[in-house]
């Protein structure tokens, strides 16, 4: 990469992560009145989330109203494609901060030629904000991270999310991690578990159903820290976008694989 990207890149991911914290920590803790609900069970907006994404959509358009954003309360799918890109998760992890649970961030990515090129995630109650951009390295509070170097799966602490169907099925991948891994967690954030599997905290995560808010930011932070991510429909590297996903250090995410390759399924089961 040439140096005058790498240092555009660097400048995103300090953007990034200014909008990320100044918008996040600002984020009302009583704001859960439900104003949006979605398809599927326990999917809803609440005004916190409507109102970060406001913030957020202000502060990026003032530094370049050129790029355009795709925000998941606003979301736009046909903006997926476009050269130039930022993408917003408002808070993830909607139904824990309506509950008081303190697992959930604001996640932001700036993307490039359909690749991930600066992004940050940040918690603000647990007060972490996790930054990266390509080829930089990634960061947890301004300290370098790394996956962790769990190699087997079947010592691997991971964290899983998929649909309430599926999970109850015979051959669902829920069922098939459960044996093999030494714990599986739901934590209910995928943007803040990917940053989890990027510093070390979380060995494997494994999810069916990301959206494109989702990954974007936390997976170049996975990446960042030395993680893959790895497509479930293909086996291969994802793309920045790619809903179903295991994320882990190379050595985890290939034993885990090999020891379940029913987990890589060309369509959903």
């Amino acid at each position: 990469m040439v140096a005058a990207a790498a240092h555009r890149y660097a400048a995103l991911a300090r953007l990034a992560a200014e909008t990320a914290v100044a918008v996040g920590d600002r984020i009302r803790v009583d704001d859960v009145e439900i104003v949006t609900r979605k398809r599927g069970r326990a999917n809803f907006a609440t005004i916190a989330d409507h109102a970060a994404e406001t913030e957020i959509l202000k502060r990026l358009r003032a530094h370049d109203r050129s790029i355009p954003i795709l925000a998941e309360e606003s979301a736009d799918r046909k903006l997926r494609g476009s050269e130039r890109l930022w993408v917003v998760d408002p808070l993830d992890g909607t139904l824990n901060f309506s509950q008081g649970v303190p697992f959930y961030c604001v996640a932001i990515a700036y993307v490039e030629e359909g690749r991930v090129r600066a992004a940050a995630v940040h918690a603000p109650r647990t007060g972490e904000t996790f930054v990266a951009h390509e080829g930089g390295g990634a960061t947890l509070n301004g300290a370098k991270i790394a996956a962790s170097s769990v190699a087997r799966a079947g010592d691997a602490f991971a964290v899983m999310s998929l649909g309430f169907k599926t999970a109850s099925q015979k051959d669902s991948r829920f069922v098939a991690m459960n044996s093999t891994v030494v714990r599986l967690r739901v934590i209910g954030s995928a943007a803040l578990e990917i940053a989890y599997v990027g510093c070390g905290k979380v060995d494997l995560f494994v999810h069916e159903q990301l959206a494109p808010w989702d990954i974007a930011a936390a997976g170049l932070i996975a990446r960042e820290g030395g993680a893959a991510v790895r497509s479930l429909k293909t086996g291969e590297d994802a793309a920045w976008d790619e809903p179903q996903v295991v994320i882990g250090n190379p050595k985890v995410v290939k034993d885990l694989l090999t020891k379940l390759p029913s987990l890589v399924r060309p369509t959903r089961a």
